[in-house]
Protein backbone atom coordinates (compact mmCIF):
# COMPACT_ATOMS: atom_id res chain seq x y z
CA UNK A 1 0.00 0.00 0.00
CA UNK A 2 0.91 4.21 -0.61
CA UNK A 3 2.38 5.78 1.72
CA UNK A 4 -0.67 7.66 1.18
CA UNK A 5 -3.04 5.02 1.17
CA UNK A 6 -1.99 4.27 5.02
CA UNK A 7 -2.09 7.45 6.42
CA UNK A 8 -5.70 7.93 5.16
CA UNK A 9 -6.46 4.49 6.60
CA UNK A 10 -4.46 4.68 9.62
CA UNK A 11 -7.64 4.39 11.91
CA UNK A 12 -9.40 1.63 9.94
CA UNK A 13 -7.53 -1.15 7.99
CA UNK A 14 -10.33 -2.02 6.43
CA UNK A 15 -10.88 1.19 4.48
CA UNK A 16 -7.20 1.05 3.50
CA UNK A 17 -7.32 -2.09 2.16
CA UNK A 18 -10.49 -1.26 0.11
CA UNK A 19 -8.77 1.84 -1.46
CA UNK A 20 -5.93 -0.50 -2.69
CA UNK A 21 -8.67 -3.00 -4.52
CA UNK A 22 -9.84 0.57 -5.64
CA UNK A 23 -6.78 1.53 -7.27
CA UNK A 24 -6.29 -2.14 -9.19
CA UNK A 25 -9.91 -2.30 -10.28
CA UNK A 26 -8.84 1.08 -11.78
CA UNK A 27 -5.99 0.11 -13.56
CA UNK A 28 -7.69 -2.95 -14.65
CA UNK A 29 -10.84 -0.79 -16.23
CA UNK A 30 -7.95 2.00 -17.61
CA UNK A 31 -6.53 -1.15 -19.88
CA UNK A 32 -9.84 -1.77 -21.01
CA UNK A 33 -10.48 1.92 -21.81
CA UNK A 34 -7.12 2.74 -23.14
CA UNK A 35 -8.14 0.28 -25.73
CA UNK A 36 -11.89 1.58 -26.50
CA UNK A 37 -10.98 5.23 -26.35
CA UNK A 38 -8.47 5.17 -29.58
CA UNK A 39 -10.34 1.99 -31.16
CA UNK A 40 -13.60 3.29 -31.58
CA UNK A 41 -12.62 6.36 -34.15
CA UNK A 42 -10.07 4.33 -35.91
CA UNK A 43 -12.23 2.03 -36.47
CA UNK A 44 -14.82 3.95 -37.57
CA UNK A 45 -12.42 6.28 -39.64
CA UNK A 46 -11.63 3.18 -41.31
CA UNK A 47 -15.51 2.59 -41.98
CA UNK A 48 -15.03 5.99 -44.32
CA UNK A 49 -16.87 8.27 -41.93
CA UNK A 50 -16.35 11.35 -41.24
CA UNK A 51 -14.81 13.80 -38.51
CA UNK A 52 -18.03 15.36 -38.11
CA UNK A 53 -19.47 11.63 -37.73
CA UNK A 54 -17.34 10.50 -35.50
CA UNK A 55 -17.34 13.25 -32.92
CA UNK A 56 -21.32 12.49 -33.21
CA UNK A 57 -20.97 9.13 -32.47
CA UNK A 58 -18.37 9.77 -29.16
CA UNK A 59 -21.71 11.46 -27.91
CA UNK A 60 -23.10 8.02 -27.11
CA UNK A 61 -20.70 7.55 -24.07
CA UNK A 62 -21.81 10.82 -22.66
CA UNK A 63 -25.66 10.79 -23.12
CA UNK A 64 -24.85 7.23 -20.69
CA UNK A 65 -22.97 9.34 -17.84
CA UNK A 66 -26.17 11.87 -18.38
CA UNK A 67 -28.85 8.93 -17.56
CA UNK A 68 -27.01 7.36 -14.72
CA UNK A 69 -25.18 10.06 -12.53
CA UNK A 70 -28.35 11.87 -10.90
CA UNK A 71 -28.58 8.34 -9.47
CA UNK A 72 -25.35 7.86 -8.27
CA UNK A 73 -25.79 9.32 -4.36
CA UNK A 74 -28.68 6.97 -4.09
CA UNK A 75 -27.62 4.02 -5.28
CA UNK A 76 -24.10 4.26 -3.24
CA UNK A 77 -25.87 4.96 -0.09
CA UNK A 78 -28.12 1.73 -0.60
CA UNK A 79 -25.90 -0.81 -2.49
CA UNK A 80 -22.51 0.18 -1.23
CA UNK A 81 -19.48 1.64 -3.77
CA UNK A 82 -18.31 -2.19 -4.53
CA UNK A 83 -21.37 -3.63 -5.44
CA UNK A 84 -22.49 -0.18 -7.38
CA UNK A 85 -19.13 -0.16 -9.17
CA UNK A 86 -19.20 -3.67 -10.13
CA UNK A 87 -22.32 -3.66 -11.71
CA UNK A 88 -20.72 -0.69 -13.74
CA UNK A 89 -17.88 -2.92 -14.79
CA UNK A 90 -20.22 -5.74 -16.12
CA UNK A 91 -22.04 -3.76 -18.06
CA UNK A 92 -18.81 -2.43 -20.02
CA UNK A 93 -17.78 -5.93 -20.54
CA UNK A 94 -20.87 -7.37 -22.44
CA UNK A 95 -21.29 -4.71 -24.74
CA UNK A 96 -17.71 -4.70 -25.70
CA UNK A 97 -18.12 -8.19 -26.71
CA UNK A 98 -21.27 -7.48 -28.44
CA UNK A 99 -19.42 -5.01 -30.89
CA UNK A 100 -18.04 -8.68 -32.57
CA UNK A 101 -21.40 -9.35 -34.08
CA UNK A 102 -21.38 -6.11 -36.89
CA UNK A 103 -19.35 -3.39 -38.08
CA UNK A 104 -22.38 -1.21 -37.91
CA UNK A 105 -22.62 2.62 -36.95
CA UNK A 106 -25.72 2.76 -35.73
CA UNK A 107 -25.31 -1.02 -33.89
CA UNK A 108 -22.04 0.37 -32.09
CA UNK A 109 -24.08 3.43 -31.54
CA UNK A 110 -26.47 1.75 -29.23
CA UNK A 111 -23.61 -0.60 -26.97
CA UNK A 112 -21.73 2.77 -26.73
CA UNK A 113 -24.24 4.29 -25.07
CA UNK A 114 -24.48 1.30 -22.97
CA UNK A 115 -21.07 0.61 -22.27
CA UNK A 116 -21.52 5.08 -21.53
CA UNK A 117 -23.50 3.83 -18.82
CA UNK A 118 -21.49 1.20 -17.46
CA UNK A 119 -18.35 3.24 -17.60
CA UNK A 120 -19.96 6.33 -15.94
CA UNK A 121 -21.14 3.70 -13.00
CA UNK A 122 -17.34 3.08 -12.50
CA UNK A 123 -16.30 6.62 -12.90
CA UNK A 124 -18.85 8.68 -10.04
CA UNK A 125 -18.44 5.00 -7.82
CA UNK A 126 -14.61 5.92 -7.99
CA UNK A 127 -14.75 9.20 -7.60
CA UNK A 128 -16.82 9.04 -4.16
CA UNK A 129 -15.17 6.04 -2.67
CA UNK A 130 -11.68 6.99 -2.95
CA UNK A 131 -13.06 11.02 -2.02
CA UNK A 132 -14.56 9.74 1.04
CA UNK A 133 -12.41 7.06 2.03
CA UNK A 134 -9.76 9.83 1.92
CA UNK A 135 -8.86 12.77 4.80
CA UNK A 136 -8.21 16.02 3.86
CA UNK A 137 -4.94 16.11 4.64
CA UNK A 138 -3.66 13.74 2.11
CA UNK A 139 -6.55 14.26 -0.25
CA UNK A 140 -4.98 15.40 -3.37
CA UNK A 141 -2.28 12.61 -3.41
CA UNK A 142 -5.25 9.86 -2.41
CA UNK A 143 -6.79 11.50 -5.85
CA UNK A 144 -3.93 11.44 -7.49
CA UNK A 145 -3.06 7.95 -6.99
CA UNK A 146 -6.56 7.12 -8.01
CA UNK A 147 -5.88 9.02 -11.41
CA UNK A 148 -2.68 7.89 -12.14
CA UNK A 149 -4.14 4.14 -11.59
CA UNK A 150 -6.40 4.96 -14.31
CA UNK A 151 -4.56 7.07 -16.83
CA UNK A 152 -1.32 4.38 -16.18
CA UNK A 153 -4.06 1.57 -17.09
CA UNK A 154 -5.55 3.73 -20.20
CA UNK A 155 -1.96 4.64 -22.00
CA UNK A 156 -1.10 0.74 -21.29
CA UNK A 157 -4.00 0.11 -23.55
CA UNK A 158 -3.30 2.26 -25.94
CA UNK A 159 0.24 0.84 -26.30
CA UNK A 160 -1.53 -2.42 -25.99
CA UNK A 161 -3.71 -1.36 -29.09
CA UNK A 162 -0.74 -0.76 -31.14
CA UNK A 163 0.33 -4.40 -31.31
CA UNK A 164 -3.14 -5.39 -32.62
CA UNK A 165 -4.70 -5.84 -35.98
CA UNK A 166 -6.72 -2.45 -35.88
CA UNK A 167 -9.75 -3.88 -38.52
CA UNK A 168 -9.40 -7.95 -36.75
CA UNK A 169 -11.63 -8.89 -33.24
CA UNK A 170 -8.76 -8.82 -30.78
CA UNK A 171 -8.84 -5.06 -29.79
CA UNK A 172 -12.54 -6.56 -28.79
CA UNK A 173 -11.56 -9.56 -27.18
CA UNK A 174 -9.17 -8.18 -25.12
CA UNK A 175 -11.10 -4.80 -24.01
CA UNK A 176 -14.14 -7.18 -22.78
CA UNK A 177 -11.72 -8.87 -20.36
CA UNK A 178 -10.12 -6.07 -18.98
CA UNK A 179 -13.56 -5.09 -18.10
CA UNK A 180 -14.69 -8.57 -16.82
CA UNK A 181 -11.04 -8.89 -14.96
CA UNK A 182 -11.80 -5.42 -13.21
CA UNK A 183 -14.74 -7.57 -10.90
CA UNK A 184 -12.14 -9.36 -9.09
CA UNK A 185 -10.80 -7.00 -6.48
CA UNK A 186 -14.32 -5.60 -6.35
CA UNK A 187 -15.78 -8.97 -5.26
CA UNK A 188 -11.99 -8.88 -2.62
CA UNK A 189 -13.41 -5.57 -1.28
CA UNK A 190 -17.02 -5.78 -0.74
CA UNK A 191 -17.05 -4.97 3.18
CA UNK A 192 -14.28 -2.24 2.48
CA UNK A 193 -15.94 0.46 1.08
CA UNK A 194 -17.12 3.70 3.02
CA UNK A 195 -20.35 4.14 4.12
CA UNK A 196 -22.38 7.20 2.27
CA UNK A 197 -24.89 8.50 4.33
CA UNK A 198 -28.47 9.25 2.20
CA UNK A 199 -29.07 12.21 0.23
CA UNK A 200 -32.12 13.32 -1.95
CA UNK A 201 -32.35 14.63 -5.18
CA UNK A 202 -32.83 18.01 -3.31
CA UNK A 203 -29.34 17.70 -2.22
CA UNK A 204 -28.21 16.96 -6.05
CA UNK A 205 -30.14 19.85 -6.93
CA UNK A 206 -28.50 22.32 -4.84
CA UNK A 207 -25.02 21.61 -6.21
CA UNK A 208 -25.82 24.23 -8.86
CA UNK A 209 -26.77 26.95 -6.43
CA UNK A 210 -23.61 26.26 -3.86
CA UNK A 211 -21.61 26.11 -6.41
CA UNK A 212 -22.63 27.45 -9.70
CA UNK A 213 -19.28 28.50 -10.82
CA UNK A 214 -17.20 24.98 -10.35
CA UNK A 215 -20.06 23.15 -11.42
CA UNK A 216 -19.43 25.20 -14.70
CA UNK A 217 -15.65 24.60 -14.29
CA UNK A 218 -16.91 20.83 -14.80
CA UNK A 219 -18.36 21.86 -17.96
CA UNK A 220 -15.40 23.28 -19.50
CA UNK A 221 -13.03 20.90 -18.29
CA UNK A 222 -15.57 18.17 -19.65
CA UNK A 223 -15.74 19.73 -22.97
CA UNK A 224 -12.00 19.90 -23.07
CA UNK A 225 -10.80 16.32 -21.75
CA UNK A 226 -14.43 14.68 -23.85
CA UNK A 227 -12.81 16.28 -27.53
CA UNK A 228 -9.12 15.17 -26.68
CA UNK A 229 -9.97 11.49 -25.64
CA UNK A 230 -12.50 10.81 -28.64
CA UNK A 231 -10.63 12.98 -31.20
CA UNK A 232 -6.48 13.00 -30.62
CA UNK A 233 -5.65 9.83 -32.78
CA UNK A 234 -8.18 11.29 -35.62
CA UNK A 235 -6.28 14.82 -35.04
CA UNK A 236 -2.54 13.07 -35.17
CA UNK A 237 -3.71 11.37 -38.43
CA UNK A 238 -5.56 14.80 -39.82
CA UNK A 239 -1.80 16.08 -38.61
CA UNK A 240 0.28 13.36 -41.25
CA UNK A 241 1.05 10.41 -38.82
CA UNK A 242 0.18 7.16 -39.29
CA UNK A 243 -3.00 5.40 -37.98
CA UNK A 244 0.03 3.57 -35.26
CA UNK A 245 1.89 6.66 -34.56
CA UNK A 246 -1.76 8.00 -34.01
CA UNK A 247 -1.94 5.97 -31.24
CA UNK A 248 1.35 6.98 -29.66
CA UNK A 249 0.22 10.29 -29.45
CA UNK A 250 -2.52 9.42 -27.70
CA UNK A 251 -0.54 7.11 -25.80
CA UNK A 252 1.94 9.91 -24.62
CA UNK A 253 -0.93 12.02 -23.82
CA UNK A 254 -2.01 9.85 -21.32
CA UNK A 255 1.10 8.87 -19.87
CA UNK A 256 2.30 12.51 -19.31
CA UNK A 257 -1.12 12.86 -17.12
CA UNK A 258 -0.49 10.05 -16.00
CA UNK A 259 3.63 10.50 -15.17
CA UNK A 260 2.59 13.95 -13.56
CA UNK A 261 -0.66 13.35 -11.29
CA UNK A 262 1.82 12.80 -8.17
CA UNK A 263 3.32 16.14 -7.85
CA UNK A 264 0.08 17.83 -9.13
CA UNK A 265 -1.81 15.83 -5.83
CA UNK A 266 1.09 16.57 -4.17
CA UNK A 267 1.13 20.57 -4.85
CA UNK A 268 -2.78 20.48 -4.02
CA UNK A 269 -2.30 19.44 -0.65
CA UNK A 270 0.52 22.03 0.20
CA UNK A 271 -1.01 24.90 -2.28
CA UNK A 272 -4.47 26.32 -2.44
CA UNK A 273 -5.83 24.33 -4.91
CA UNK A 274 -6.95 27.04 -6.96
CA UNK A 275 -3.66 28.67 -7.36
CA UNK A 276 -3.14 24.84 -8.71
CA UNK A 277 -5.91 25.00 -11.07
CA UNK A 278 -4.53 28.33 -12.37
CA UNK A 279 -1.30 27.20 -13.14
CA UNK A 280 -2.45 24.10 -14.76
CA UNK A 281 -4.88 26.14 -16.98
CA UNK A 282 -1.83 28.47 -18.09
CA UNK A 283 0.01 25.55 -19.33
CA UNK A 284 -2.97 23.94 -21.30
CA UNK A 285 -3.52 27.64 -23.13
CA UNK A 286 0.30 27.84 -23.92
CA UNK A 287 0.74 24.15 -25.28
CA UNK A 288 -2.64 23.20 -27.47
CA UNK A 289 -1.70 26.05 -29.89
CA UNK A 290 1.27 24.48 -30.68
CA UNK A 291 0.30 20.57 -31.33
CA UNK A 292 -0.08 20.84 -34.98
CA UNK A 293 2.89 22.22 -35.60
CA UNK A 294 4.82 19.29 -34.11
CA UNK A 295 3.17 16.19 -35.20
CA UNK A 296 6.20 14.85 -37.00
CA UNK A 297 6.95 12.07 -34.78
CA UNK A 298 10.12 14.22 -33.56
CA UNK A 299 10.85 14.04 -29.49
CA UNK A 300 8.71 18.11 -29.15
CA UNK A 301 5.56 15.50 -30.24
CA UNK A 302 5.81 13.10 -27.28
CA UNK A 303 7.27 15.69 -24.90
CA UNK A 304 4.22 18.13 -26.17
CA UNK A 305 1.74 15.59 -26.29
CA UNK A 306 3.04 14.65 -22.48
CA UNK A 307 2.68 18.08 -21.21
CA UNK A 308 -0.84 18.64 -22.72
CA UNK A 309 -1.83 15.71 -20.92
CA UNK A 310 -0.71 16.45 -17.60
CA UNK A 311 -2.49 19.86 -17.75
CA UNK A 312 -5.67 18.72 -18.85
CA UNK A 313 -6.12 15.30 -17.25
CA UNK A 314 -4.89 17.01 -14.39
CA UNK A 315 -7.74 20.15 -13.86
CA UNK A 316 -10.10 17.18 -13.37
CA UNK A 317 -8.00 15.18 -10.51
CA UNK A 318 -7.26 19.31 -8.70
CA UNK A 319 -11.03 20.31 -9.14
CA UNK A 320 -12.05 16.62 -7.12
CA UNK A 321 -10.19 17.54 -4.73
CA UNK A 322 -11.78 21.10 -4.16
CA UNK A 323 -15.26 19.26 -4.12
CA UNK A 324 -13.69 16.78 -1.35
CA UNK A 325 -12.12 20.48 0.85
CA UNK A 326 -15.67 22.20 0.45
CA UNK A 327 -18.17 19.16 0.79
CA UNK A 328 -18.73 16.71 3.47
CA UNK A 329 -21.40 13.59 4.34
CA UNK A 330 -23.93 12.74 2.11
CA UNK A 331 -23.39 16.11 0.15
CA UNK A 332 -19.50 15.17 -1.27
CA UNK A 333 -21.54 12.14 -3.10
CA UNK A 334 -24.21 14.64 -4.49
CA UNK A 335 -21.14 16.85 -5.05
CA UNK A 336 -19.17 14.11 -7.18
CA UNK A 337 -22.39 13.32 -9.21
CA UNK A 338 -22.99 16.45 -9.77
CA UNK A 339 -19.90 17.30 -11.13
CA UNK A 340 -19.68 15.05 -13.21
CA UNK A 341 -22.69 14.97 -14.80
CA UNK A 342 -21.33 18.72 -15.50
CA UNK A 343 -18.29 17.53 -16.73
CA UNK A 344 -19.91 14.82 -19.15
CA UNK A 345 -22.27 17.61 -20.23
CA UNK A 346 -19.03 18.96 -21.31
CA UNK A 347 -17.87 15.95 -22.94
CA UNK A 348 -21.29 15.81 -25.01
CA UNK A 349 -20.08 18.69 -26.59
CA UNK A 350 -16.47 18.79 -26.60
CA UNK A 351 -16.52 15.88 -29.43
CA UNK A 352 -18.86 16.84 -31.76
CA UNK A 353 -17.28 20.38 -31.84
CA UNK A 354 -14.30 19.40 -31.43
CA UNK A 355 -14.93 16.97 -34.79
CA UNK A 356 -16.74 19.85 -36.22
CA UNK A 357 -13.78 21.95 -35.95
CA UNK A 358 -11.77 19.84 -37.67
CA UNK A 359 -13.94 19.16 -40.43
CA UNK A 360 -13.79 23.12 -41.24
CA UNK A 361 -9.90 24.09 -40.48
CA UNK A 362 -8.68 21.10 -40.33
CA UNK A 363 -6.26 19.62 -37.62
CA UNK A 364 -6.11 22.69 -35.69
CA UNK A 365 -9.49 22.51 -34.84
CA UNK A 366 -9.39 20.07 -32.28
CA UNK A 367 -6.10 22.10 -30.21
CA UNK A 368 -8.25 25.55 -30.73
CA UNK A 369 -11.84 23.97 -29.16
CA UNK A 370 -9.48 22.40 -26.13
CA UNK A 371 -7.03 25.46 -25.45
CA UNK A 372 -10.59 28.16 -25.63
CA UNK A 373 -11.97 25.88 -23.11
CA UNK A 374 -8.66 25.92 -20.25
CA UNK A 375 -8.60 29.76 -21.03
CA UNK A 376 -12.46 29.70 -19.43
CA UNK A 377 -11.26 27.67 -16.72
CA UNK A 378 -8.95 29.50 -16.30
CA UNK A 379 -10.73 33.20 -15.94
CA UNK A 380 -13.33 31.02 -13.71
CA UNK A 381 -10.40 30.47 -11.31
CA UNK A 382 -8.91 33.92 -11.94
CA UNK A 383 -12.24 36.11 -11.04
CA UNK A 384 -14.71 33.48 -8.80
CA UNK A 385 -12.36 30.77 -7.18
CA UNK A 386 -12.04 32.40 -3.74
CA UNK A 387 -15.54 31.11 -3.29
CA UNK A 388 -14.96 27.71 -4.25
CA UNK A 389 -13.06 26.63 -0.97
CA UNK A 390 -13.79 27.76 2.56
CA UNK A 391 -11.74 29.03 5.13
CA UNK A 392 -10.12 26.30 7.67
Amino acid sequence: MSAAARAGAAGNPRLGFGIVCALINNVLVGVGSGIYFPLLPLRLDLMGESPASVGFHAVASSIGVLLVAPYMSTWLSRLGAPCVIAIGCAASAVPAALMLLEDSYWLWFFLRLVMGCGLAIHWVGSDAWLNQAATEKIRGRILSFYVVSYIGGVSGGSALLNTFDLGGDAPFIAMSCCFGLALLPLFAAWRSGPVFLPSSKEASLRMFRVAPVLMTVGVLIGLADGAAFALIPLFAVLAGMTDHHAVWVMTSFLLGGSLMQFPIGWLSDVMDRRHVLILLAVVAVCVTPILPFVMDGSPLTWILSGICGAAVIGLYAVSLGIIGRRFTGGDMAAANAVFVLCYEFGALTGAPVGGGAMDIIGAPGLPIVMGVASALVLIAAILRGRRWIPKP
